[in-house]
This record gives structure tokens, C-alpha cells and sequence, in this order.
């Protein structure tokens, strides 16, 4: 995230980090692109910028500090907020 842009506020780091990025690189195996986005949004929860939490269904949602909320399912990402 270029750092002139990027949001002064970061979240809490016992909020942040929800899902490992472990759990959610097994999933990716499959498919090295899908797996190379998703190392980038896990650099973003690492510095702060966004937290990301598994939900029941197995959907990732990723909320960046800019308060926009991804969904990140199998084929498609929904921009919900």
C-alpha cells in the first residue's frame, strides 16, 4: 500500500488477526495466482491495514482500515461496504 495514501489508523493487533495466514494459503493450493493475491492481502493484515475472519460458509472477509469489506469466495470478490 503506498504509504501516502495509506489510512493513520491501525487496527488493534489482538482484533487484526482472525485466520492465520495458514489456514487460508491451504485452501489456495490449487491455483498459484489466487494464492500470490492472497499472500498480498495477508501483508496487508501483517502491517495493520485490514483484518480478515473465515466465516461459517468458508467466504473470507477482508475489512481494510478505509472501512471498505470484501468478500473472497472460490471464484468471486464482492466489494459488500
Amino acid at each position: 500500500m503506498d504509504p501516502r495514501i495509506a489510512p493513520k489508523k491501525r487496527l488493534e493487533k489482538r482484533v487484526r488477526v482472525e485466520t492465520t495466514f495458514d489456514a487460508v494459503a491451504a485452501r489456495m493450493e490449487s491455483d498459484p495466482a489466487k494464492a500470490e493475491v492472497m499472500a498480498h492481502f495477508a501483508n496487508l493484515v501483517a502491517d495493520g491495514f485490514a483484518e480478515w475472519q473465515v466465516l461459517d460458509n468458508g467466504t473470507i472477509r477482508l475489512r481494510l482500515t478505509t472501512g471498505a469489506t470484501y468478500l473472497l469466495e472460490q471464484t468471486t470478490v464482492t466489494r459488500i461496504a
